[in-house]
C-alpha cells in the first residue's frame, strides 16, 4: 500500500512539471459582417509575416518601450503566423461566403485572382492595452493593380493573462474586419 502511495504522489508531482500553465488560440471575431456575393475568383492569402516575439509559444508583454517579457503560464496553442493566417481565411471565407481562399501559394490548378501579404510589424500588451500594428498589400492580379494600407489600433485589456489575449482576440478582428471592407471596397 506504501508503495502505491509513493507511486501516485511521484505520478501528481510528474504532472505538474509537465503541465505549465494554459494553452491559448485566437478565436477570430463571431460578429464577421457578411458582405453580398460578388464574384471574386481565387483568393490568395500569403502567411502572415510576424515580429520574432510572437514566434515563442509564450504570451509576451512589453514591460517597457524597449523590454518585453514572456507570460510563463500562458502559452500558445498553435504557431501564431499559421494561426493568424487561418483566421484571416476563415473570416474572408464567412465575410463574402466564398470557400475559394487558401494559403499562397498553392498547388491548386487554377490560379489566383487575388492575393493578400498582410505584415504585423507590433502585436503585444503593454500598460492594459495590446497594441496591433500592421499593413498589408492586396494584389488583383487580373487587372495587375496593387491596393496598400497600413493599420493600427489599440484594445482596453487588463494585466492578466487572460484579459491580454481576449484583447489581441479583439485586435485581430479589427484588422481582419478592416482588411476585408478594403476587399469589398476594391473588387
Amino acid at each position: 500500500m506504501k508503495k502505491i502511495i509513493l507511486m501516485s504522489i511521484g505520478m501528481l508531482l510528474l504532472a505538474g512539471c509537465v503541465s505549465s500553465g494554459s494553452y491559448h488560440i485566437l478565436t477570430g471575431s463571431a460578429d464577421t459582417h457578411r458582405y453580398r456575393h460578388k464574384q471574386l475568383g481565387s483568393i490568395g492569402i500569403e502567411k502572415i509575416q510576424v515580429p520574432q516575439y510572437l514566434q515563442q509559444d509564450k504570451v509576451a508583454v512589453m514591460l517597457s518601450p524597449t523590454q518585453i517579457d514572456y507570460l510563463d503560464s500562458f502559452r500558445w496553442a498553435e504557431e501564431m503566423d499559421s494561426s493568424l493566417t487561418n483566421q484571416l481565411i476563415s473570416a474572408i471565407q464567412k465575410s463574402f461566403s466564398h470557400p475559394n481562399v487558401h494559403l499562397y501559394p498553392w498547388e491548386l490548378s487554377q490560379p489566383a485572382q487575388v492575393k493578400v501579404k498582410v505584415s504585423i510589424s507590433r502585436f503585444i500588451a503593454y500598460q492594459n492595452r495590446v497594441y496591433l500594428d500592421a499593413g498589408w498589400e492586396i494584389y488583383d492580379l487580373r487587372n495587375n493593380r496593387r491596393y496598400g494600407r497600413l493599420f493600427s489600433t489599440a484594445v482596453p485589456c487588463g494585466s492578466d493573462g487572460g484579459s491580454i489575449v481576449a484583447g489581441m482576440d479583439i485586435a485581430f478582428a479589427q484588422l481582419s474586419q478592416s482588411l476585408i471592407r478594403e476587399i469589398n471596397d476594391h473588387f
